[in-house]
């Protein structure tokens, strides 16, 4: 797995972030990525998450629900 992701904006320039940890839900099924950009807001490091393509390493949606967020914090919580 790598160790870091990026997007690319509009403009061509690409945004690393580094990859806290990857795992599959067996409830809902899906394949999540949690991600930081190393930034704090409130003295909270900002993490972000994602579905992803656990076999092509590919973003399928930033947009998750309550559903897959609850999975994310419930993992979180435990690692």
């Amino acid at each position: 797995m790598e160790n870091k992701v990026f997007t690319v904006l509009k403009n061509g320039k690409k945004i690393y972030y580094d990859v806290i940890l990857t795992f599959r839900s067996d409830k809902t099924k899906k394949d999540y990525i949690v991600y930081t950009d190393n930034t704090y807001e409130d003295d909270k490091l900002k993490v972000y998450a994602a579905i992803y393509n656990a076999d092509t390493f590919e973003f399928i949606s930033s947009d998750l629900t309550n559903e897959d967020w609850l999975e994310v914090n419930k993992v979180l919580e435990n690692y």
